[in-house]
């Protein structure tokens, strides 16, 4: 495997340009429908011919045949994209499968809780994209080696997670979450996270004041919305569909605003993101946030 996380994720890591195909193999039902479809187990068993690959998509998967996957060739593989299993309601037996690496999954109706990750050895890389009836990560600090985690949405805006606490003394390098909120709004995890990188989030997830927390007391922590503001487009009018020029000023119910004619405004929210970054220079999250 030398191919990193995300490209994984996001899937162009097998992505041919010369043939402009993907070559990973992806076993799913034939003619497929937008829903994943229902897999069988002879569509499985295709497998047989490819003892060599050690990575896959796969779709369409119930509990029982979810279970025959791993079971019969779940050892075999060391990146696994679940795309589309709507109907799989125990992930327990992914803790069977110490070689797996990088374990991706996009939309699920069943699943409530992640599964026992502590013979997970290998494990560094998880995303986990629009499980409707998932809120809790709790189990996920036991997985030994977990380096990359990502959750939330990809498609439906709906996803509130619990709280993000159980990451706490974890070895995450990056972490991001897109979903909808943090149930507990507590960020004082960041603090008990000496390895974390990058920590990306929407710009408006957060208040300002707890992104300029964040960016105060971690001046090396990357992430897309620790900033001020964010550049993007927009459409000049609703008349007038041209792109122009404009910021996304980060926190919770801040403005996007076309740069040209709100100079004044967008240097008067960045002068006001820096003079928080000085207020919580130093100051824990719960004297910050916490205690008032």
């Amino acid at each position: 495997m030398d191919y990193s996380f995300s490209s994984f994720v996001n899937g162009s890591f097998d992505y041919d340009p010369v043939a402009k195909t993907h070559c990973c193999l992806w076993l799913c039902e034939e003619n497929m429908d937008i829903g994943g479809g229902r897999i069988s187990i002879a569509d499985i068993d295709k497998l047989k011919d490819h003892p060599d690959i050690d990575t896959m998509t796969i779709s369409g998967l119930r509990q029982d045949t979810f279970e025959y996957f791993v079971k019969t060739y779940g050892k075999q593989f060391k990146a696994i994209r679940f795309f589309k299993n709507k109907f799989i309601e125990d992930l327990s037996l992914l803790g069977t499968l110490p070689q797996l690496k990088y374990v991706y999954f996009f939309v699920n109706q069943r699943i409530t809780s992640l599964w026992d990750m502590s013979r997970n050895d290998s494990l560094t890389g998880l995303c986990i994209e629009d499980f409707s009836r998932l809120s809790s990560i709790m189990g996920i600090e036991r997985a030994p080696t977990l380096k990359e985690f990502m959750i939330g949405n990809a498609i439906w805006s709906k996803m509130v997670v619990d709280s993000l606490m159980p990451l706490s003394g974890m070895k995450i390098e990056r972490l991001t979450f897109t979903g909808r909120a943090i149930a507990d709004n507590d960020l004082s995890f960041v603090e008990r996270l000496p390895h974390l990188k990058v920590f990306d989030f929407a710009t408006n997830l957060f208040t300002t004041e707890q992104v300029a927390w964040i960016a105060a007391n971690f001046p090396r922590l990357e992430g897309y919305a620790l900033r001020p503001a964010r550049d993007c487009m927009v459409f000049e009018s609703n008349e007038n569909l041209v792109d122009v020029p404009a910021v996304m000023i980060v926190g919770k119910k801040k403005p996007t605003l076309k740069i040209k004619g709100n100079e004044a405004k967008i240097e008067q929210y960045i002068q006001m993101f820096e003079a928080l970054k000085r207020k919580y220079k130093g100051i824990s999250y719960r004297n910050a946030f916490l205690s008032r």
